[in-house]
């Protein structure tokens, strides 16, 4: 019998009650990864008149009665929390839920450590939320015109310089993520914003800033699976951005740049999984099956990886030449004949040959 932990519940409830919050509010929430999250459970996109604004902020989203004491509710903090918040690119937000009267209550971490100077030199420090600050569908509109009185000083150029500048240390991965959020949460209508990330993604060595930066591409992609109707078809991305990151996809994401993706597709592509993103993510680059052939046929890999290799080099390559493909099928399976004993492999030789042109996933 597994375990889980018992604190996953009341941490989800504080995140189901955000959600619940923000999208009553018709704004948009999105929640990052945990393995990757620096401080943040989520990025608020704010919504006005139907409208997706193109600019939120990142909050931290605690749940349960430990956040609550006899003066009120608090977020406890180290002092490397403390300094992160103070001098970070984004606003970012505190927001406690307390599940015993089903409420939340906000914090804007910079503005309090900026009222509060002096706790920068304090090794923990509980940040207090003022119980006036309700986190809730009444209320939520005071919430975005709070928010958005930092719009002008976080989408400006001197944001999107410091926003460069933090994104370029690669090798200290929290300011190098806290750059990239700033990039996507404040600059991402930028072209150029595209080109630094996607021509840096193989140079960065942090393994949950890549995921990362393949989760903020997928938001661009066509993806099959979501149905655009008249609530949602204004969050649709732009046919010119969507060209724009095709066209840097195919020039940055070569050979180096594709074997690091498919680390993240090794255990099957299903559709709604982070795998099947990253497959429409790398869907972008025009040539992916003259990469991912030369990638089975003369990399150093193990047989399940080389297979699996293949395989999608298959799928891509069936809708441009059926008999390529299956030349180069023949010529795979006599090369490296473990190959005839994978399922997958001749199943979907079959299905060439059939003509049945089976989608992925």
């Amino acid at each position: 019998m597994t375990f889980r932990n018992p604190n996953t519940k009341t941490e989800q409830q504080g995140i189901r009650y955000v959600e619940s919050v923000v999208q009553d509010s018709n704004s948009i929430i999105q929640k990052i990864d945990r393995d990757n999250d620096q401080g943040n459970d989520g990025y608020i996109e704010f919504v006005s008149e139907g409208l997706a604004t193109n600019y939120g902020v990142f909050v931290q989203i605690k749940s349960g009665t430990s956040y609550k004491d006899r003066k009120g509710y608090k977020i406890p903090a180290n002092n490397a929390h403390l300094h992160y918040w103070h001098g970070g690119l984004n606003l970012n937000i505190g927001i406690v839920y307390d599940p015993e009267i089903g409420k939340a209550f906000w914090i804007d971490f910079k503005e309090y450590i900026n009222s509060n100077i002096h706790i920068l030199s304090q090794k923990t420090h509980d940040i207090r939320i003022d119980s006036k600050n309700e986190f809730c569908t009444e209320h939520f509109s005071e919430f975005m015109v709070y928010c958005n009185t930092f719009k002008e000083q976080l989408t400006g150029h001197e944001n999107y310089g410091k926003s460069l500048d933090w994104f370029a240390h690669l090798e200290q991965p929290e300011k190098c993520y806290e750059g990239l959020k700033s990039l996507y949460a404040n600059h991402r209508d930028k072209p150029s914003t595209w080109f630094y990330i996607i021509s840096s993604f193989s140079k960065i060595s942090e393994e949950g800033i890549r995921r990362t930066i393949l989760g903020l591409l997928s938001n661009y992609a066509s993806n099959p699976n979501i149905f655009w109707h008249s609530s949602n078809i204004q969050y649709y991305p732009s046919q010119i951005l969507q060209e724009n990151i095709k066209a840097l996809m195919t020039r940055y994401f070569r050979q180096p740049e594709i074997e690091l993706t498919l680390n993240y597709m090794e255990i099957g592509i299903i559709k709604g999984s982070f795998s099947y993103l990253v497959f429409l993510v790398i869907n972008f680059v025009e040539d992916l099956d003259v990469i991912l052939k030369s990638i089975a046929f003369h990399t150093i890999m193990n047989d399940d990886k080389r297979n699996f290799c293949f395989w999608l080099y298959m799928h891509i390559a069936k809708y441009k030449s059926q008999e390529e493909v299956l030349h180069y099928a023949n010529e795979y399976f006599s090369k490296f004949t473990f190959g005839n004993d994978d399922e997958a492999l001749i199943g979907l030789m079959d299905s060439i040959k059939n003509g049945e042109l089976i989608s992925v996933g």
